[in-house]
């Protein structure tokens, strides 16, 4: 029979929880994963890229241990989410806040910007009922563990809240799902705690649970394999894993196998011919696939088509001689060319045509699948049609493209939604603007910032001019006019948002900033007093007061406001406890310059930095930072400000 409806399968993406009803193939690791889960602080759960750990966290222990009474929060992530532009997340960060968006998924997003982990902790452990743990998960936490990104301060103050928060609830049981890259580093963070992490590797499917993950989706449909076709199939795929011997299958593979079957049945054919093309010739499938993906990889990172390609076959596979089968080999994480940078390595793995392994002395990686050594020599033969990608998908690729910090890759995508939707005002288009806006915004192309979030300010309003993201973009607008030292103009969007009661916390912060910028430190405090009244612990009301009362010469008020936000503080804030602080207490050179460092084109931590050592003697220091504040752009500073910096740097 041909198709009818939605596909069985889900195709290339992680099951989600609502796919759970066809989930299959997992039942074991499930019941051992939940188990070290519930028995442990930390359990680690480690696989690589494709082998489906977002998969079994989301459509086999979420359902499994809620269905058995346990407490799991919804999983974690720290990918981008573009439920709030990006101007209202960065004084914590956009990790902290994907992390504590995702964890409570159908919240308004913005109450997360107010949030701590600690906060969130100790509002879920309340809940509990008496010794009852509470299970949380981070999926792809390898992104702000990994050694190669712990410099970057946003990971660093990601790794510091969680940490604490962990040590203050030790009713709190976390998971860290990574890759195997990332385990070292993982222990080390779990060391931190003085716990030694439960490790649970995730192996690839074994013969029957592939079986049942191939056959078992079509159970009540009109579709059916004949009688041993999916063993058939599954042995295609199979190859010998580890030193059992034993034959195991590559879930992303077998998807790339449902993937081609229900393509076939689109096109109109029977099952059983599209299960014989698949037969016959199963590196011609893995050609297509590699094919298709290495195409829009190289468009991507603007490279010759044959130029990843060409690399991988080089580097990963070998042949004995002219006549032989090519055969996969491992290579050394650095062996390639400089064209192939670390984001195109990563792209690869996250892509499933690579993964990682150990080498004897170093890192390195290896094909996904041996057979792709003989698919890879036959790139581009003629490979199926398929459908053009959906504005829907083009903004998702967008969405992973920010995931990994590639902004020009997500511009791309992102303009290529508006081309398709021209002229049709929809939630995918008001979405690409705002992802436009957040590319120029972490850029500080403010103008360009500020054009984006205005031409999805008006596509939200037509749709909704009451909705909550119609007060976000207000709130937007206004951060981005302050960061260019506007305070009127900041002030005006602030105030419009304010009549969108959806989003009145998040547009009063915006207004409080802007009154203060304006000098209006009075004014501005009692707005914020208006969020704290209803929300005491809220964490960048009280950032926001405390540098305002630093800056305001309240020491005492600023010191009570910032101690209770010192936990992964952002640099503004560390900055205005220092200026804050009593002549006699002593400030670190160390400390000043990672602060100088950090925020070199923040205006406000660097006049923090200036008054405060003009303060304490160090007159010729003051003023080099009061020239350095003068000439900021991230923020700029406003008229009252640039009139403080002034005045120090000309003494």
């Amino acid at each position: 029979m041909t198709a009818h409806g939605a596909s069985p399968w889900v195709g290339l993406r992680p099951f989600r929880m609502d796919d759970e009803p066809r989930f299959f193939g997992r039942s074991i690791e499930t019941r051992e994963v939940a188990d070290l889960w519930q028995r442990n602080r930390v359990t680690l759960l480690i696989g690589d890229s494709g082998v489906g750990k977002t998969s079994l966290l989301h459509a086999g222990l979420v359902p499994f241990l809620a269905n058995d009474g346990a407490r799991v929060v919804p999983i974690g992530e720290l990918s981008y989410r573009k439920t709030l532009p990006a101007p209202l997340l960065t004084a914590r960060g956009r990790t902290l806040f994907a992390l504590l968006s995702s964890w409570q998924p159908t919240l308004d997003p913005a109450r997360s910007v107010g949030l701590t982990v600690a906060e969130f902790f100790r509002r879920q452990t309340a809940a509990a009922p008496p010794g009852a743990s509470t299970l949380v998960a981070i999926d792809g936490a390898e992104s702000a563990l990994r050694r190669s990104g712990a410099s970057k301060p946003e990971h660093r103050r990601f790794r510091e809240e969680l940490g604490v928060a962990l040590q203050a609830f030790p009713g709190v049981q976390l998971l860290l799902s990574i890759r195997p890259d990332c385990v070292d580093d993982a222990r080390a963070f779990a060391g931190v705690l003085g716990e030694t992490p439960a490790q649970y590797v995730l192996r690839p499917l074994d013969r029957q649970s592939a079986i049942d993950a191939l056959s078992r989706p079509l159970l009540g449909s009109h579709q059916q394999f004949d009688l041993g076709v999916p063993a058939r199939l599954v042995d295609k795929l199979a190859v010998e894993h580890g030193t059992s011997g034993a034959a195991h299958v590559e879930p992303v593979l077998l998807q790339v196998l449902c993937t081609e079957l229900w393509e076939g049945l689109r096109d109109g054919k029977t099952l059983s011919a599209t299960v014989e093309k698949a037969l016959d010739d199963v590196d011609a499938m893995l050609a297509e696939f590699c094919t298709r993906t290495l195409f829009t990889m190289t468009s991507d990172h603007g490279l010759p088509n044959c130029e990843i390609g060409g690399w991988m076959r080089r580097t990963f596979t070998t042949s004995p001689d002219e006549g032989s089968t090519y055969e996969a080999r491992p290579a050394p994480r650095h062996d390639r060319p400089k064209e192939i940078t670390d984001s195109v390595v990563r792209a690869v793995e996250d892509r499933h045509l690579l993964k990682y392994c150990r080498l004897s002395d170093e890192d390195g990686f290896q094909l996904q699948h041996p057979r792709m050594a003989s698919a890879l020599q036959r790139l581009g033969e003629a490979p199926a049609a398929r459908p053009d990608p959906t504005p829907g998908d083009l903004l998702r690729e967008a969405e992973k493209a920010m995931s990994a910090d590639n902004l020009r890759i997500a511009e791309r995508y992102a303009r290529a939604v508006l081309a398709m939707t021209e002229g049709v005002h929809s939630e995918i288009h008001v979405s690409a603007y705002v992802i436009l806006g957040d590319i120029a915004y972490l850029r500080s192309e403010h103008d360009v910032a500020l054009q984006n979030y205005d031409n999805a300010l008006a596509m939200a309003a037509m749709a909704d001019a009451r909705s909550p993201a119609v007060a976000y973009l207000f709130a937007a607008i206004a951060r981005v006019h302050l960061m260019r030292g506007d305070t009127d103009n900041a002030l005006g969007s602030a105030r419009a948002g304010r009549l969108v009661p959806a989003g009145e916390t998040t547009t009063t912060l915006e207004l409080a900033q802007a009154l203060w910028r304006a000098n209006r430190h009075q004014a501005a405090v009692k707005e914020l007093n208006f969020v704290l009244d209803r929300d005491p612990a809220h964490c960048e009301a009280l950032r926001i007061r405390g540098e305002i009362y630093a800056d305001w010469g309240k020491s005492r008020q600023a010191l009570n406001d910032l101690r209770s936000v010192a936990t992964a503080a952002p640099p503004s804030a560390r900055a205005a406890y220092i200026l804050a602080v009593h002549l006699d207490v002593p400030v670190s050179r160390g400390a000043i310059d990672e602060l100088r460092d950090e925020g070199r084109t923040h205006g406000m931590v660097l006049l923090y930095l200036a008054r405060s050592l003009y303060r304490r003697g160090d007159r010729y220091l003051a003023m080099d930072l009061a020239d350095e504040a003068l000439q900021a752009t991230n923020p700029r500073l406003s008229r009252h400000h640039r009139a403080q910096a002034e005045k120090i740097a000309r003494r």
